[in-house]
């Protein structure tokens, strides 16, 4: 059965949208050896917080194309090479830009490093007068949602690494309460709230924000989840329905295709015996709803019956990552780890068994990516404590575990071999404020 809200997806895409048609801009440029002169082939080129970037090629060359930005912060990381950040900042006038970014080789340290057992987490921004709810990364800084007392009135406020804040705004009253921050696949951090959406732009440490449509933020820009060679790709999601796609998208020659089709077979087939289940008044009631809305039946039965808000639906979660190019899908529901290239097309899967621990109360059923580190890691929860499981994205295997120091870390997020988290310390009555901890593995057990 086609998922209901399929088509919706795919006029949407086909149609365009205004939050899509901004203005291309590229950034060209070529990767030496500072010493040698050489170029460097294989570093990865990142526009940071974003999914934009790029692996440079044997003559160091590298090219991406983004929305157009008046600042654009670049990082440039290399095994062999120290990790460089550019600053770019960008005439409306210009469509491309051309940079030479020299790298300097790194230093292989031979003394044993020591770990100590406990890692002391670090208290990145805190203070007596305000709770931190959520937040995000912007270049060297941090985004955060923020409250005296109550979401009703929030504020966004921009800290800097050391945890000084630079700016403050309020979000307007009349967006009600803010529910979280959302970042986008273009790079952008939106507060979304109960009554309106806003993209939050910083310039020169100032925040402003920008009313968007709704309905086209949600059609439009939350199902992409990241971009590769040219090509979106989508999901068609709904956590009413245990069933989903993920497509490809290409923006060139406004074509898509399907990678895969999540589902939860046995979860399904209960779904659709609701409608069974129902008096033939409610039947009838059912089909009607279901001409109305162009959607199955079976679907307005579900939603009828309150199915999906019982003990026995369980939202579909099977992730997409993408990493060097490789678009890697967890399924865990086949219990497999789908590999596709970046034109789509599918290379192999892999047996993936960490989604089934002893205890499966564990599993939190939550994946993160780190984009500097091109790692992925799952999510566990055992005696009121978080922790995280290193997954290959090759094998599909864990690799060592990593517990944080404090209990219930919320909006965990990782970052350059940092777990970051939001959590109410011991002696504080209501404010929270936020960490991170530096991911020192355990082997596994």
């Amino acid at each position: 059965m086609a998922h209901p809200l399929k088509y919706l997806l795919i006029l949407a895409f086909l149609a365009g949208s205004t939050l899509q048609a901004q203005k291309a801009f590229s950034i060209e440029g070529s990767l030496i050896n500072i010493t040698t002169k050489k170029p460097v082939e294989g570093a990865l080129v990142q526009v940071l917080n974003s999914n934009y970037n790029a692996i440079s090629d044997k003559k160091g060359g590298f090219k991406i194309s983004i929305p157009h930005k008046k600042h654009i912060t670049l990082l440039i990381k290399h095994a062999s090479f120290d990790s460089k950040i550019k600053e770019l900042d960008v005439n409306d006038t210009l469509n491309s830009i051309f940079v030479s970014i020299s790298l300097t080789t790194k230093e292989i340290l031979l003394n044993p490093v020591p770990i100590t057992a406990n890692n002391k987490p670090d208290t990145l921004v805190y203070s007596g007068k305000f709770s931190i709810y959520d937040f995000d990364f912007y270049e060297d800084k941090y985004i955060l949602l923020t409250s005296e007392n109550e979401l009703k009135r929030s504020e966004l406020k921009l800290a800097d690494h050391n945890g000084k804040v630079l700016n403050t705004l309020k979000v307007p009253a009349e967006a009600g309460i803010s529910k979280e921050l959302f970042h986008d696949y273009m790079g952008y951090t939106n507060v979304i709230c109960e009554n309106a959406i806003y993209r939050i732009i910083v310039y020169e440490n100032r925040l402003m924000i920008f009313s968007l449509n709704a309905k086209d933020f949600n059609s439009f820009v939350k199902p992409i989840i990241d971009t590769v060679n040219n090509k979106l790709i989508f999901s068609d999601y709904w956590k009413e329905y245990p069933s989903f796609n993920y497509y490809s998208f290409d923006e060139k020659n406004k074509t898509k295709s399907e990678l895969i089709s999540i589902n939860n077979h046995d979860l399904l087939s209960i779904y659709n015996m609701e409608y069974y289940y129902l008096k033939p008044k409610d039947r009838l009631e059912a089909r009607e709803i279901a001409d109305e809305y162009k959607i199955d039946k079976k679907v307005a039965a579900a939603l009828m019956t309150g199915f999906t808000k019982s003990l026995f639906y369980d939202p579909l979660y099977a992730p997409l990552f993408i990493l060097k190019d490789t678009i890697c899908i967890f399924d865990h529901y086949k219990d497999a780890l789908f590999h596709f290239d970046k034109n789509g097309k599918k290379l192999d899967s892999v047996p993936i068994s960490y989604n089934h621990p002893k205890n499966w109360r564990e599993w939190k059923r939550l994946m993160l990516k780190d984009d500097i580190e091109n790692t992925i890691y799952a999510v566990y929860a055992k005696d009121g404590h978080k922790y995280i499981k290193l997954i290959d994205h090759h094998d599909g295997k864990d690799k060592g575990k990593y517990k944080l120091q404090f209990h219930s870390g919320d909006k965990i997020k990782v970052r350059d071999g940092y777990i970051y988290y939001v959590y109410r310390p011991f002696e504080s009555t209501q404010e929270k404020f936020l960490y991170r901890e530096r991911i020192t593995l355990s082997l596994k057990n």
